[in-house]
């Protein structure tokens, strides 16, 4: 194997890891050398994609962390990924991980440390940082040229339920925020992404819909300087679907169904970037090589970890929680 190689190892198998192992593959001067889960089923047919003939199975992350490796992708459940990107700093790998990485404030200094001791980098998987419409959106915002945002309103809808009936993401130890927690942090992360404003507080309220953990959170917050912001979230939904609104003092900005648009002649358009998308895998690469910065990283994960834990803190004492 050529020395500029970088050599992956995927911790969490099922389909995400199974996702990030075709990304990674298509890529030059990439290969999967190494997996890791705890379920046979799923390292045999995550083993069947992978284009490396010797490749290494582990059940345990830690026996992966042994093979000669650049760097890992972390895809398993939410409550792993802590102690799993703490690991695989102190192995010596780079770190992709998907998100959420954790609720805890402390567990997030522990990551942010590990990351500046060891000099690695750690990104976090929110695709719409990684989207070049997104990032030209949150430029136009961010430039003050529309003046102030003024409010925000969030909503996304899908059946979270289904799919993951009888998997981790309906256990309340491996998933405690449910649907809110483990999905809805992407339009959340983008909001305070694109808008450069932190929650102040957050009034909810939760419905399990059934089940164990969070299905419907639904509220009113307040950003810095005093911007509303109203909240949906349907984790019962029948399709998938989102309506994000971010109202500037001269302009909306709209992102429907993932498509960033603003106003054009009294008219909703979508925004067409300058430059092309590469995607998270791509990009995680290039920050390896030292070609690319990195747009996700842990220190900017606080807005969303405090958000998530005040409005779940609102919805279980029935009062306002600052953020």
């Amino acid at each position: 194997m050529a020395a500029e190689t970088i050599r992956f190892g995927i911790i969490g198998c099922g389909d995400y890891g199974r996702r990030h192992i075709r990304r990674l593959q298509e890529l030059p001067g990439v290969a999967i050398a190494a997996l890791a889960d705890p379920d046979p089923q799923c390292l045999q047919d995550a083993a069947a994609l992978v284009s490396h003939p010797d490749v290494v199975r582990a059940s345990d992350h830690r026996e992966l962390l042994d093979a000669p490796l650049e760097a890992v992708c972390i895809a398993s459940p939410d409550t792993h990924h802590v102690r799993q990107v703490l690991d695989s700093l102190a192995a010596g790998k780079h770190v992709l991980c998907e998100k959420p990485l954790t609720r805890s404030e402390s567990e997030l200094r522990d990551v942010i440390e590990a990351r500046d001791s060891t000099g690695l980098v750690v990104a976090m998987t929110y695709q719409r940082r990684y989207d070049a419409a997104h990032r030209t959106m949150r430029q136009r915002i961010l430039s003050g040229e529309f003046g102030r945002v003024t409010a925000v309103t969030v909503y996304n809808s899908e059946d979270w339920i289904t799919p993951n009936r009888g998997t981790w993401r309906h256990d309340p130890e491996r998933c405690p925020g449910g649907f809110f927690y483990d999905a809805s942090g992407h339009q959340l992360d983008m909001v305070m992404w694109a808008t450069g404003l932190s929650p102040a507080t957050v009034a909810a309220t939760v419905s399990c819909a059934g089940t164990r953990v969070p299905i419907r959170v639904w509220g009113v917050a307040e950003l810095a300087g005093e911007v509303p912001m109203t909240f949906h979230f349907i984790g019962d939904g029948h399709a998938w679907r989102e309506q994000i609104n971010i109202h500037c003092e001269r302009m909306d900005f709209i992102v429907e169904n993932y498509r960033p648009k603003w106003i054009e002649d009294g008219k909703p358009v979508e925004i067409v970037p300058e430059s092309s998308t590469l995607g998270a895998d791509a990009e995680f690469v290039g920050m390896i090589r030292g070609e690319l910065p990195n747009p996700a990283p842990p220190d900017e994960l606080w807005p969303v970890l405090r958000f998530t834990n005040a409005a779940l803190e609102s919805a279980r004492t029935g009062r306002t929680a600052d953020c």
